[in-house]
């Protein structure tokens, strides 16, 4: 069962990529050569620039750890 679970969120995880990158490209080659140009990208650079895209949104963000909130001595309680 834990195979199959790992299986559908590896799966899951790919294919939500694979609709990022093509959103990428697919705004990206709507614009002009002038609007990519005032932006520095080539539509050479389209490609590249929509997989490193998709690449950074999947990768897993690192949580910070919180520490659980301590009582001062100074609460009552009732």
């Amino acid at each position: 069962m834990i195979a199959l679970q790992t299986l559908w969120f590896a799966l899951r995880g790919f294919f939500a990529g694979e609709i990022l990158r093509r959103r990428v490209i697919d705004e990206l080659a709507s614009l002009s050569d002038r609007d990519l140009s005032d932006m520095g990208v080539s539509r050479s650079d389209i490609r590249r620039l929509a997989r490193e895209s998709a690449e950074e949104a999947m990768r897993p963000t690192v949580q910070p750890t919180s520490r659980p909130a301590t009582l001062s001595g100074s609460v009552r309680t009732a």
